[in-house]
C-alpha cells in the first residue's frame, strides 16, 4: 500500500467542501441515533457537531492532535468527551462502562487493518440493543490510487460487511449504497487517472449537486455507490 500521509490529510481538509453530502449521511442515520453514542474515528468534528444535544457523546481517534483540538473546540460541553486511542486496542474495552446505546463511524474501518477485531470491539461497548452504524468505502471493484495513498485497506460490499458483522454477533437491520455519481468521480480520478486525492473543483461542483442526486436515490435506490451504510443491533 503507498500510504501517503499528505494526501490524507488533504482529504480530510477537503471533505469540508462536500458538507452536502455530510448533511445527506447525517440524515440517513439520525433515526438510529440513542442518546449514549461512541463516535469510533471523530477526526476534525464532521459528526460531533451534530450531536452536542445528546445525553453523552464520547470521540476516540488515534490522532492525538485530533483529540486535542476537539477538547478545545468542545471543552464547554461537558457532555462530550474525548480519548486518544484505537478501537482495537485492549484499554477501548474500558469505554464499555458508559453503556453506549449507539456505536458510529464514518469512513474509518477500511483504515484499520483488522477491521473484524474493531466490529467485535464496538459490539462489546454496545449495551444490549444498542446498534453500530458504520459508513464505509463501497465496492472492491472500485479500489484504486486514491485509496492507496490515504491508506485504504479495502473497500467493503454488502455481504463482506454482513459477514463481519454477524460474527460479532449482531443483527444486520439495514444496509444501502449511496452516491452514485461519486462512485462514478472515485473511479475515472483513481482507477483511470490514477490521482492521489481528488480534485477540489470537482468536489464543489459534486456539492451542488447532492441534493438533486440525493432526491433522485430516495425515489430509486441504487445498486451501486461510492459509500456503503450499515445499520446492525446487538441482540437483549
Amino acid at each position: 500500500m503507498e500510504f501517503d500521509e499528505a494526501a490524507l490529510q488533504q482529504v480530510r481538509e477537503t471533505r469540508l467542501l462536500i458538507d452536502e453530502y455530510d448533511r445527506w449521511i447525517f440524515d440517513e442515520v439520525r433515526k438510529h441515533l440513542g442518546q449514549r453514542i461512541i463516535e469510533i474515528g471523530c477526526g476534525l468534528g464532521n459528526l460531533s457537531t451534530h450531536l452536542t444535544d445528546r445525553e453523552l457523546v464520547v470521540g476516540i481517534d488515534i490522532s492525538e492532535q485530533a483529540i486535542h483540538d476537539m477538547r478545545e473546540q468542545y471543552g464547554s460541553h461537558e457532555n462530550l468527551r474525548f480519548y486518544p486511542m484505537s478501537i482495537t486496542a485492549p484499554e477501548a474495552l474500558e469505554l464499555g462502562r458508559f453503556a453506549f446505546d449507539t456505536a458510529i463511524s464514518l469512513n474509518v474501518f477500511e483504515h484499520i487493518e483488522d477491521d473484524a477485531a474493531a466490529i467485535c470491539n464496538a459490539a462489546q461497548l454496545l449495551a444490549p440493543g444498542g446498534k453500530l452504524i458504520l459508513i464505509v468505502p463501497a465496492h472492491s471493484s472500485l479500489y484504486g490510487a486514491m485509496d492507496r495513498a490515504i491508506g485504504h485497506y479495502r473497500r467493503y460490499t454488502a455481504d463482506s460487511m454482513s459477514t463481519l458483522m454477524q460474527r460479532s454477533g449482531l443483527e444486520v437491520l439495514e444496509q444501502k449504497y449511496m452516491n452514485l455519481v461519486g462512485a462514478l468521480g472515485w473511479l475515472v480520478n483513481g482507477r483511470i487517472f490514477h490521482r492521489r486525492v481528488p480534485p477540489a473543483g470537482q468536489l464543489r461542483m459534486a456539492n451542488r449537486i447532492f441534493p438533486y442526486v440525493r432526491r433522485a436515490e430516495q425515489r430509486f435506490p441504487p445498486p451501486f455507490g461510492i459509500s456503503l451504510l450499515t445499520v446492525a443491533q446487538k441482540p437483549c
